[in-house]
């Protein structure tokens, strides 16, 4: 009787364990649906790695304002500028992926780690969307004797180490765009760094540099106002914003690489929150003050889900790891 009371005691526990698990099981997914539906619950805070003003700010900005009517809670923009994002781009890769905290994503995602700055890069983000690509332009002032691409690529040959061009920093996407145009036409320029693209057309502006390498948007208003003029898009097709400038591969050149913006959170993201919020990314790139904004700044609206947005910036991480050792040591080797 007793080893009979001990086998019904064992049975009843196991049965308990079972349904105590089950129990918990049924808990767990009910809990997160739950958590899934309710999502956003409270504010969002949307991390981007400039100062106030620029171009990714602008973006971040316009893309919280929709955000913020697709998903009905406040998106917040905080801007932590410093080491080519890098700064940035820690802070949130460290944060829970729970969907409350995104990052701006621009084309410095693909390059910190090839310029040495910091040990992270998109394979510690989940990567949601890309929305916009701005393309390099050499422009110099308007009293410039040089009018064509060509003129001024003679010119730096003839007087290698002479000119200066200015960009928006030195690691900067602009920064690099004037390393490949020494590297593709076998021209030495002085590059003179500055604190964004706004300073370092300041100082075209001034005469105080030669020629500067900016943003298609950031170049055009100056352009059509008389005082630049726009020698080439380094690209393969013209800018919308600059339609009567030639792009290098018009002229029979092949560089030149774009700056982009998109947006990332922390690795781990929960399938149903990345779901929304891609779904909500996407509303807001259609919405006209995006598109507006996207036309004004002289930006092709440009838009790719994550596994789309992952595949691009793998490609664009092997080039920068394979583009930027090389043009940093044929940099050091003229000097």
């Amino acid at each position: 009787m007793t080893l009979l009371r001990q086998c019904d005691a064992d049975a009843l526990s196991r049965v308990v364990l079972i349904l105590w698990l089950a129990g918990q099981i049924v808990l767990s997914f009910g809990c997160h649906s739950t958590q899934s539906r309710s999502y956003p619950s409270k504010p969002i805070r949307l991390i981007v790695q400039t100062v106030p003003g620029g171009l990714s700010d602008a973006v971040s900005r316009v893309m919280a304002s929709q955000l913020e009517l697709q998903l009905g809670v406040p998106v917040v923009c905080e801007n932590r500028p410093g080491a080519a994002g890098a700064v940035a781009f820690l802070y949130v890769v460290r944060q829970r992926p729970d969907g409350y905290l995104l990052g701006h994503g621009p084309v410095e995602i693909a390059m910190v780690q090839a310029l040495g700055l910091a040990q992270v890069g998109p394979k510690d983000m989940d990567l949601l969307c890309l929305v916009s690509m701005s393309d390099p332009v050499l422009a110099v002032h308007s009293a410039s004797s040089w009018k064509t691409f060509n003129a001024l690529v003679e010119s730096a040959r003839t007087r290698p180490g002479y000119y200066i061009i200015g960009n928006s920093g030195t690691g900067s996407i602009w920064h690099i765009n004037a390393l490949l145009l020494e590297e593709a036409t076998r021209t030495q320029f002085v590059h003179c760094p500055f604190g964004g693209s706004a300073a370092a057309i300041t100082a075209l502006l001034g005469r105080h540099v030669d020629a500067v390498v900016a943003g298609a948007g950031e170049v055009a208003p100056y352009v059509q106002a008389g005082s630049l003029r726009a020698l080439a898009v380094f690209s393969a097709q013209r800018s919308p914003v600059l339609p009567d400038v030639p792009a290098v591969r018009e002229l029979g050149w092949d560089f030149g690489t774009p700056a982009w913006s998109g947006f990332y959170a922390p690795k781990g993201l929960p399938d149903p929150v990345r779901s929304r919020l891609v779904g909500a990314f996407k509303k807001a790139f259609e919405s006209e003050a995006f598109q507006r904004l996207c036309r004004e700044r002289g930006m092709r609206a440009v838009f790719l889900g994550p596994d789309e947005f992952r595949v691009f910036v793998d490609g664009q991480t092997q080039f920068f790891e394979s583009a930027i050792p090389r043009l940093i040591t044929r940099a050091w080797a003229v000097q």
